[in-house]
């Protein structure tokens, strides 16, 4: 194991240094002077001036791009003007608010979405079957903050079970937190529910056809043990997949759910550095959320080895 990190880490650098090029060729992108777009038509020539070297606008296009990689690579990601931090720091302070949002909408995607999948393959063309592929269409169907929008209305003013809107920290108040990521998780988690339904249900109904499963059953193995503890574990690998794609989707994709719900995350931080054109947090961010794809993804092809045999020994 420890040999197959240093081989995919070593392989995932070129990987990263094109992330953190295309981060970087975003900024020269924009229409017109990227100093005059942050600091507005109105912005005095001195205070465009001090932009422009602040960005390194008045360097060659190769010498800025060679010193922005190095300060990446020790950790460096600008300076916001408008925050008036380093970027890094300010994504550090965000990131955790993001990752337990994707975290607690994760589980409830694999609570609801793998036994869901499993008994709709275990019934083919039964009512629960039809029942579950019709909650995954709706699922997929329905916009998540739309769902946000109706249980922040029925859950938290009609009956006030819950908070609608704010963050605690898990350190400060455990079961305050819990409560205040309640509803924005279940507003994402039964979105993605519905994809890994669907993909459990997809990968089940093809392993339920194959021998050993058959043999199992002419055994007499009771149904739950066959299904979990057989067919299951075999379609794992394909059940990864999705999670992986959906914890990486809900980390850097959860913009107007944390406006929804006034969450403090790193949604919330690229819409407000949109708005005021803040370049190098837009840039940190993309820089940021790329490269989580990238390990989410090296992950999930360690946990591959680790659940199947045959891709271990490969």
């Amino acid at each position: 194991m420890l040999k197959f990190f240093v081989v995919r880490s070593i392989s995932l650098l070129p990987l990263c240094v094109l992330i953190v090029t295309i981060a970087f060729t975003l900024l020269h992108l924009v229409p017109g002077d990227p100093a005059v777009v942050m600091l507005g038509i109105d912005a005095t020539p001195e205070r465009i001036a001090e932009m422009q070297t602040r960005l390194g606008l008045d360097r060659p296009f190769l010498e800025r791009y060679l010193v922005y990689l190095a300060n990446v690579a020790q950790g460096d990601l600008g300076y916001s003007n408008f925050l008036s931090k380093d970027v890094l720091p300010a994504i550090v302070e965000r990131l955790p608010v993001s990752l337990l949002l994707a975290a607690m909408s994760l589980f409830w995607a694999v609570l609801l979405g793998v036994p869901a999948g499993v008994f709709a393959a275990a019934h083919r063309g039964s009512l629960i079957d039809r029942a579950v592929m019709f909650s995954s269409l709706a699922g997929m169907s329905i916009p998540s903050f739309w769902f946000g929008l109706i249980l922040i209305m029925v859950v938290g003013v009609w009956f006030g079970v819950l908070p609608t809107g704010g963050y605690v920290s898990p350190f400060e108040n455990p079961w305050e937190a819990l409560k205040h990521m309640m509803l924005p998780s279940l507003s994402l988690g039964f979105i993605q529910m519905a994809q890994v339904a669907r993909m459990t249900r997809s990968a089940m109904l093809e392993i339920l056809r194959q021998d050993y499963i058959l043999v199992a059953r002419a055994k007499g193995m009771p149904e739950f043990t066959i299904l979990f503890n057989h067919a299951l574990r075999n379609g794992l690998t394909s059940i990864l997949t999705v999670l992986a794609l959906i914890f990486a989707e809900v980390l850097g994709g959860a913009l107007v759910t944390e406006q929804i719900f006034s969450l403090p995350g790193l949604g919330q931080l690229i819409v407000s550095a949109v708005g005021f054109r803040d370049y190098p947090v837009i840039q940190g961010s993309l820089v940021v959320v790329g490269i989580a794809y990238v390990l989410i993804n090296t992950l999930t092809d360690a946990a591959y080895r680790i659940i199947d045999p045959r891709i271990r020994d490969s």
